[in-house]
């Protein structure tokens, strides 16, 4: 039994050091801005990434757009779009500090709008599944990583987004 206990924790110290040899930095969570050229909106993005190995990751984050006024819409209208993304990168350049990826996503698109008026209310909402592709670069400061990533949705609510902002590592 002693020689079982003694195996199980030199396999368990063992397998802890490879994992921290490589855990560091596998975590990132951030935001930043996304400008939807389709709808020609702002949007604020948060999300965070998971490294599986140096060539792979995986991702999510959710993009809340800033949907502005527009002429026919008053105080009790209201217009909401969301994103909630799905993304694998695989990192093709990976030297120095500067990271290269290409980006795959499956989104889930919601939008709704809510119209008052004097004796009427209508409302609609729509949720579309979505494939995108795009591109990114990161670049790490050490504490703090800059990214920025184009994407263009092929299918769902179509549309090219360039996204930016800061992951923090873990």
């Amino acid at each position: 039994m002693k020689k079982l206990t003694s195996l199980l924790f030199a396999a368990a110290l063992v397998c802890s050091l490879q994992t921290s040899a490589y855990a560091q930095g596998d975590i990132s969570v951030g935001g930043g801005i996304a400008y939807g050229l389709d709808i020609e909106e702002i949007g604020i993005q948060i999300g965070g990434t998971y490294d599986l190995n140096e060539e792979m990751r995986l991702g999510a984050d959710i993009i809340y757009w800033l949907i502005g006024d527009e002429a026919f819409m008053d105080e009790t209208d209201s217009f909401t779009y969301v994103e909630v993304n799905f993304n694998f990168n695989y990192i093709f350049y990976h030297e120095n500090d500067l990271k290269l990826y290409g980006l795959g996503t499956l989104g889930i698109h919601y939008a709704s709008i809510s119209v008052d008026g004097p004796g009427f209310s209508e409302s609609f909402s729509d949720t579309e599944v979505g494939l995108g592709v795009g591109a990114g670069l990161e670049y790490d400061l050490g504490g703090v990583k800059l990214y920025a990533e184009p994407r263009i949705f092929l299918s769902g609510f179509d549309q090219l987004a360039l996204a930016a902002g800061v992951r923090i590592p873990f």
